[in-house]
């Protein structure tokens, strides 16, 4: 299965997987879509800025190493920024490889790595760092966020 899913920042989201989802990637803008069941719960997730719309058993978490696993759960219940040494500390990692696992996750949004910052910076991502300024700003609800001025 490929699906193209809206969203409402610069670039969407590509679907890829069989039976479940295999990965998520941004891609650039497509003006053609097909409303499915999918993209009705990806709306909903935009809509509310809310991930607990978003069902995670639609994920393939069998392809992923044990500690990809273990980060990514606990970031998709994180609510608001986490440093990547404060990510690491939480699992005795050093922040290197927090940063490492956050280039490798194939679920991007839903497993939320853009909110995965360095100490006094943005930090990089992968799609860019405007970008990943772009996914913040959108999701000014967090608890700590650009506008407190932690970064």
């Amino acid at each position: 299965m490929y699906l193209i899913i809206k969203t409402p920042f610069s670039k969407d989201l590509l679907i890829m997987g069989e039976n479940k989802i295999d990965r998520i990637i941004f891609v650039q803008k497509n003006n053609t879509y097909k409303q499915t069941p999918l993209q009705k719960m990806f709306s909903m997730v935009f809509n509310k800025k809310d991930l607990s719309f978003f069902d995670y058993d639609l994920l393939n978490w069998e392809k992923l190493s044990d500690e990809q696993r273990m980060v990514y759960d606990y970031l998709r219940l994180l609510n608001g920024i986490i440093t990547y040494k404060e990510l690491g500390e939480k699992f005795g990692f050093h922040q290197r490889k927090i940063a490492y696992l956050m280039k490798k996750n194939p679920f991007v949004y839903v497993v939320p790595c853009h909110r995965v910052v360095a100490k006094n910076s943005i930090g990089g991502y992968q799609y860019s760092v405007e970008f990943k300024k772009e996914l913040l700003d959108f999701e000014k609800n967090t608890k700590r966020s650009l506008q407190d001025g932690f970064i």
